[in-house]
């Protein structure tokens, strides 16, 4: 019995290790995107809590999982008044492991 549980804690702490290194990746990505899509300088830097990842299908970590990004850009005016925008990216999962960007396909983003 005790054989078991230490499996079972063992596979539930390794899956979400897996998971945090997936959204990681998601992560990255979706800075990357946000720099090309967004045209913003090259130079731009995002925090993690401008960052919101959220998995919107059922299946964990199954091809075709799909994820919604919410990206939060402040920025001022000429006349120093800050201005937020949050912008939307959709992920589908389209590679297997989830551990590299080449596993992710941008389909939308607003």
């Amino acid at each position: 019995m005790k054989k078991l549980m230490l499996v079972l804690i063992t596979v539930l702490v390794a899956s979400c290790s897996t998971q945090d290194k997936q959204e990681g990746v998601i992560r990255e990505l979706a800075k990357k995107d946000a720099i090309e899509k967004l045209q913003l300088p090259e130079g731009t830097k995002f925090s993690d809590e401008n960052i919101d990842v959220t998995e919107t299908a059922d299946g964990e970590g199954a091809i075709g999982v799909t994820y919604l990004v919410k990206i939060t850009v402040k920025s001022q005016d000429r006349d120093g008044n800050e201005i937020v925008k949050t912008h939307t990216f959709n992920y589908k999962k389209i590679g297997e492991g989830g551990l590299s960007e080449q596993d992710y396909e941008l389909t939308s983003f607003e």
